[in-house]
């Protein structure tokens, strides 16, 4: 705790210093921002009175660069081709007019344009950007490895850390997500401030599922690099991945003690420690986060299950609700009111809220799972079935859709029709146990109780501790003294 303390302290000190850099950073960005500007209100008061003005070549390709980076395409083609008829030598002009090709998506037209221009200047770094991009574009991501690692041995310190970027999201465009990490790493340790290189290795960490080097890498970068914010909330989600909660927590508060303003840290912390049931923080952090970025559906919706997991039900409500006011198509907040007119026992209301939700989004399985239950609480078991059916014409392999159709069934002693489901739905789950301890009271309510006593056998012996669950659900099948028998004899 003293330890922490004192890095906090030590924050809070120097912050100062970072804050004094970023203001001489923005005045220099928006230094240049003016004179771009400046550059292109001359030429449009040009091209509306009609007089002739002088550009060089090199406005004229700053010009067609601000267009195409703002994606007006046809203002930077008219740029163009005033250009040419000035300067039709220019190279770095018919590079621009590759470049606009590409930005019209004629990429195979632009390629051979490149290679031309390639032939006069095989070093500029800027053709062999251009290529990469579009190659990357057509999904061509060896070709695009080639250009960008042409462009990397030509390009300047500042662009190296970039290009490596690039590189690594083709190779991770192509599975590769180990080289990816290497290439990533480099380029952290040529600019330790490149937010991107940041993320995108926290990615790459977490498709190869090592979230301990993850780690191991982070700790290691913010003991180089304490003060940075992204460093930290990357440190943190590492820990979350790996269930270490209160560690990520922690890596959360550095994080926004760097950088009070930093709303990602506030709902990642919030997030964590829901999953550490600490509703009350959760709650409070969500709060913090609201005096920074405008309420959403979703702080809200969050803020309204940590009260229901509280048992504070009329604040879950309010929230919930407060939800549906910022947006009354939000389906988690009806979810949420759903949940809470089930947890005290108003099925009608139930009913009505998951309805809504399965309106908003009739593909989501969970939610019709949940209208479902509510509607065979509600007393309309066909209309739960109908719900269950639909599920499963989408997701045949819906383990929960085909148990609680089987369930729905059962309850109605719809045995005949239980065993024909439970046929059809045993082909569709890989690990069935639970279908098979279904099929088991069906065999037996139907009569063939030798049967059905001969497959108790075989799950008991194989599948004992998932007996538990079925036995709940009939509790008097234990009054069968052969089947109670049997549960504890074979007990383990």
């Amino acid at each position: 705790m003293l330890l922490k303390t004192l890095v906090f302290l030590t924050l809070i000190i120097d912050l100062w210093t970072l804050d004094l850099v970023g203001m001489f950073e923005e005045e220099n960005h928006m230094h240049r921002e003016s004179g771009i500007d400046d550059l292109i209100k001359r030429y449009e008061r040009m091209i509306e009175s009609g007089e002739n003005r002088y550009f060089d070549v090199e406005e004229f390709e700053l010009l067609i660069e601000k267009y195409l980076g703002d994606g007006v395409i046809e203002k930077a083609s008219n740029v163009l081709q005033y250009a040419s008829t000035l300067f039709p030598e220019s190279l770095n002009l018919q590079l621009r007019e590759a470049q606009i090709l590409a930005g019209r998506g004629s990429h195979m037209k632009a390629i051979p344009r490149l290679n031309n221009l390639l032939a006069f200047e095989p070093n500029n770094e800027e053709i062999h950007l251009t290529l990469a991009s579009i190659y990357s574009n057509i999904f061509d991501h060896n070709n695009a490895i080639k250009y960008f690692k042409q462009a990397l041995k030509l390009s300047d310190k500042e662009l190296k850390s970039e290009i490596r970027i690039d590189i690594a999201l083709e190779y991770q465009n192509l599975g590769q997500w180990k080289t990816a990490i290497a290439i990533l790493e480099k380029a952290l340790a040529l600019d330790e401030t490149n937010e991107s290189a940041l993320f995108e290795l926290a990615f790459c960490y977490d498709k190869v599922n090592d979230i301990k080097s993850a780690i191991c890498f982070f700790e290691k970068y913010i003991d180089e690099n304490p003060y940075s914010v992204n460093g930290w909330y990357n440190l943190g989600n590492s820990f979350h991945r790996l269930g270490s909660l209160k560690e990520a927590v922690d890596a959360y508060d550095f994080a926004i003690a760097i950088d009070p303003k930093y709303s990602r840290a506030y709902t990642q912390k919030a997030e964590a420690l829901i999953t550490l049931e600490n509703f009350a923080a959760a709650i409070d952090t969500y709060r913090d986060s609201l005096q920074i970025d405008n309420a959403t559906p979703h702080i809200y919706c969050c803020m309204g299950e940590c009260y229901e997991r509280m048992e504070d039900y009329i604040e879950a409500e309010n929230y919930y609700n407060k939800s549906l006011d910022i947006d009354s198509d939000f389906t988690d907040a009806y979810v949420g009111l759903g949940v809470l007119a089930d947890l005290q026992s108003d099925a009608a209301m139930a009913v009505r809220f998951f309805e809504q939700a399965v309106l908003l989004e009739p593909n989501h399985s969970d939610f019709r799972l949940l209208f479902a239950a509510a509607l065979i609480k509600y007393s309309k078991p066909q209309d739960a079935e109908e719900q269950y059916a639909a599920i499963i014409n989408k997701e045949p392999n819906n383990s929960e859709a085909w148990e609680g159709r089987v369930d729905n069934l059962q309850r109605l002693d719809a045995h005949e029709t239980a065993l024909e489901i439970l046929k059809e739905g045993l082909d569709f789950i890989p690990e069935p146990t639970h279908l098979r301890y279904q099929e088991f009271v069906s065999i037996f309510a139907t009569g063939e109780e030798a049967r059905a006593l001969d497959l108790l056998d075989h799950l008991l012996l194989n599948h004992y501790d998932s007996a538990s669950r079925i036995f709940n659900s009939f509790p008097d099948l234990l009054n069968d003294n052969r089947i109670a028998d049997r549960y504890n004899r074979l007990k383990p």
